[in-house]
């Protein structure tokens, strides 16, 4: 069969990316063996020839991944839509800015990532590990081996097996669906298909997610550092000796981490509509549990550094932090969390690989651990329970019970599958695990407990000598902070009225508890930075990052603790409308007509109309202006216009609406703003049927064209249009006023009757300039209220349903962030200088 030649494609970024892929995955395979027989060679002409291939052969490494990188990055800003990734993830009309999310939106450009920033790093380490070079580099350079087969894209084709290795960012469309039609056609590109590629994820389009995955990543990739040093001090006998040298890395590990988990939440915050910042998702925990687990290895490591105890412990805790690492890979990319988490990866088929990848790096690590655990040196005398190595240790073991925790229940689905393939469920009639049904609680009621422990142990250690404290020095200091902060605990708890008692006295007893650590670790520490240090900031970074710890502690607690919602549905109007499944609470929801105002708390809300964007055009700006005053004719005191925005009917999603919020922000409070209905323009509504509502005087019912309020309920009615009392009639008049934006105010006087006793009639009033009918048809007297059936004939409303909510004094959390960042950078700081000495 003649080959076909196809019309517009572009092959050779393709083949240069193909070609720079094998280059990194074999100059890994060179760099392993090279760095490797380094350690093992004990001939110091031999050790630096091999050292000196490894450097080359990682360069090289290094070289070839940023130039996938690059080649990736020129094929989807130049919509070469014949390639999947390109096709699968950008579209021509994308902003700039947002072309490099196109990378991690998919697995492939995800791991591209991780390999670049593994690649910076070695980079880094070879000119600054010195004498540990062999052994880390060793550990660096196994991974990227790991990381290059999940870019492969290659087929075994064995006699006894067949697998695919990895998947490649440049296959082509016609590549992957070879017996597709369409592709007999030379010219397939000009098919519409094939024009504009599939797009962005909108929840991508979002500028925090340009900048938190990177930095995440490079969290994720710095955790190897520490586990590499860990690991090399096993390897080679020197288990005390790594310490000093990896310091820095694991302080610069927990703080970009930690940073990248928390640019997280700014985007949830930001983009997404849960309310809040962190909603305990699967995804979310599975980044979260490494950090913990490192922030326990780094306080075990300062133990170690100034007492001699807890190494085995601080081996542990950074072998298990890069081994939580490769898992949290596994459970986002695998496609096991996909019933549990919106954030995660469809399965690529690379599960096996992922597998591999983390038992590779997992057995190794823990033998070594375990099988020369007796030769790591160890103190035999006790630590004195008023030394600060015992109580390091004890804050680190309640850290590991939190992540252990986090992890047990992140786990539900691989738990399900574990007990499904060793036949466990058949055999005992299992049913599957459920998740939790509301995993914040199920989260918050054992973590506030830990966190107020960790909040209180932040406070008080730092006050505590290695070795042991005088007992009477120790009070003595602590007492002037503990009584401030018992003090300003009650002072916040009064002045703040938190009496959050949704799920009863015990949880409150857990608030008041971490109310008051988190007091207590921001008063202590800025004591004793004053107190102890004398002012002197270059060794103060410990005490500022848990200041930030103590902050971020109290800004998660007072903003969702005393989290608000201006939207409530006081008239029922959505009452039964969002099902369970959408998250929404009716009643948390408020109806906008354009142009009217709602009362929505101490703010008089109106929608004012919709703009699209300038840039993107499949986003909508919905305007939503807000005035504070106690009645609607009175004048504001204050005045602001948000514009919350969504994506209608997105290509693939067709029906459905993707909003981000937008918030107006104030030193104390966010007022937190988001769309979660709005209608389809176009859309064509023909004559309504008549619609009931139930109200009492004084409510408000809205229409197309305005609102009616109920004023009042006339007995004895006369006669009227289209009424003529009978003798022996109970006649009841219903007084409705009504206002419209354009066509003035009107009032209508529909009737209810009850003749001869038993029958009941009703006479509708109309309004023919609004095509309006209004009947009065039952009174209910024991709610003491009266249903009336109203009917227009119109063109679509033009509305939007809201969800509003304060949250007060969410800017001490992000204060909270940065702080405990400056923290990390004074200690890192100061650990280099003492590095180099």
């Amino acid at each position: 069969m003649e080959q076909i030649k196809y019309a517009g494609e572009h092959l050779l970024p393709g083949q240069l990316g193909h070609f720079f892929t094998i280059l990194a995955f074999v100059a890994s395979i060179v760099a392993t063996v090279a760095y490797f027989c380094s350690v093992q060679q004990k001939d110091e002409l031999k050790k630096a020839s091999w050292l000196k291939m490894g450097r080359w052969a990682f360069i090289t490494q290094a070289f070839s991944v940023f130039a996938v990188f690059a080649i990736l990055y020129y094929i989807i800003s130049n919509h070469y839509f014949e390639y999947k990734y390109a096709w699968q993830h950008s579209s021509r009309d994308l902003e700039v800015q947002y072309l490099l999310s196109c990378f991690w939106e998919g697995q492939e450009g995800s791991f591209l990532l991780w390999s670049v920033w593994h690649s910076v790093l070695g980079l880094i380490l070879i000119r600054t590990s010195k004498r540990w070079e062999g052994p880390v580099m060793t550990v660096l350079a196994f991974a990227q081996i790991c990381l290059g087969t999940m870019l492969l894209g290659i087929y075994l084709d064995l006699p006894w097996f067949e697998y695919k290795v990895g998947s490649s960012p440049f296959i082509l469309m016609r590549q992957d669906a070879p017996d597709s039609p369409i592709f007999l056609n030379p010219n397939y590109l000009q098919f519409k298909q094939f024009v504009d590629g599939n797009g962005l994820n909108v929840l991508l389009k979002n500028y925090w997610m340009v900048i938190h995955p990177p930095v995440l990543f490079l969290g994720f990739a710095s955790v190897i550092v520490p586990f590499a040093y860990a690991v090399g001090g096993l390897w080679t006998r020197q288990y005390g000796d790594w310490v000093k040298p990896a310091m820095p890395w694991a302080l610069f590990g927990t703080m970009i981490l930690g940073t990248g988990i928390m640019m997280g939440a700014a985007w949830a915050y930001e983009a997404l509509t849960f309310g809040g910042y962190w909603a305990w998702d699967p995804v979310e925990n599975a980044s979260l549990v490494p950090w913990i687990t490192l922030v326990a290895g780094l306080h075990t490591m300062l133990a170690y550094r100034s007492s001699g105890h807890a190494l085995r412990s601080t081996f542990f805790f950074f072998i298990i932090s890069f081994v939580l690492i490769l898992y949290s890979t596994f459970l986002t990319r695998s496609g096991i969390l996909g019933q549990t988490s919106v954030h995660s990866f469809t399965d690529l088929g690379m599960s096996g690989q992922l597998l591999i990848f983390m038992g590779i790096f997992t057995i190794p690590a823990f033998w070594m651990l375990i099988a020369r655990s007796k030769d790591i040196p160890k103190i035999n005398k006790e630590e004195s329970t008023y030394s600060r190595e015992f109580w390091l240790f004890v804050g680190a073991l309640i850290l590991m019970v939190s992540a252990i925790q986090i992890t047990f229940t992140t786990s539900i689905p691989v738990w399900n599958k574990l007990l499904d393939l060793f036949g466990l469920k058949k055999l005992f009639n299992l049913e599957d695990f459920a998740p939790p049904t509301d995993p914040v609680f199920h989260y918050n009621q054992i973590q506030i407990w830990l966190a107020a422990i960790v909040g209180i142990l932040t406070a008080v250690v730092q006050y505590m000598k290695y070795k042991d404290t005088p007992k009477g020095t120790l009070w003595k200091k602590l007492a002037l902070p503990t009584i401030i902060s018992v003090v300003l605990t009650v002072l916040i708890g009064w002045l703040g009225r938190i009496n959050y008692n949704e799920f009863g006295p015990g949880f409150l007893v857990a608030i008041y508890l971490m109310l008051f650590a988190s007091v207590y670790a921001v008063v202590a520490n800025t004591g004793y930075i004053v107190s102890v240090l004398k002012g002197k900031t270059k060794a103060a970074g410990a005490s500022v990052a848990h200041i930030g710890f103590g902050l971020v502690l109290l800004g998660v607690l007072i903003s969702s603790s005393k989290k608000e919602v201006l939207s409530v549905d006081k008239m029922n109007m959505l009452a039964g409308y969002f099902t369970k499944e959408s998250g929404q609470k009716s009643q948390e929801n408020t109806l906008l007509p354009k142009g009217l105002p709602v009362q929505m708390g101490p703010y008089f809300v109106t929608y004012k109309g919709d703009s699209i964007g300038t840039a993107d055009k499949e986003k909508t700006f919905f305007i939503v202006e807000y005035e504070k005053k106690a009645k609607l004719n009175d004048e504001p005191t204050e005045r602001f216009t948000l514009y919350p925005d969504a994506y209608l009917n997105v290509k693939g999603q067709e029906g459905q609406l993707s909003p981000n919020p937008d918030s107006k922000h104030y030193l104390t409070r966010d007022i937190f703003t988001y769309v979660t209905l709005a209608p389809i323009k176009g859309a064509v509504t023909d004559t309504l049927p008549y619609e009931k509502h139930t109200i009492s005087q004084g409510d408000t019912i809205f229409f197309s064209k305005g609102f009616m309020v109920l004023n009042a309920l006339k007995t004895g009615v006369q006669q009227q249009k289209n009424y003529k009392p009978e003798p022996g009639d109970i006649a009841v008049g219903a007084d409705i006023y009504v206002h419209t934006r354009e066509n003035g105010d009107y009032n209508m006087h529909p009737v209810y009757f009850i003749r001869d006793s038993s029958f009941q009639g009703n006479v509708p009033d109309t309004l023919a300039p609004l095509s309006l009918a209004v009947r009065f048809t039952k009174i209910l007297p024991n709610d003491n209220k009266v249903e009336l059936e109203i009917k227009e004939s119109r063109d679509p409303m033009e509305f939007i349903v809201l969800k509003a909510l304060i949250f007060p004094y969410i800017n001490v959390l992000w204060i909270g962030i940065i702080i405990m960042i400056i923290g990390f950078v004074m200690s890192i700081r100061q650990r280099l200088k003492g590095a180099n000495k």
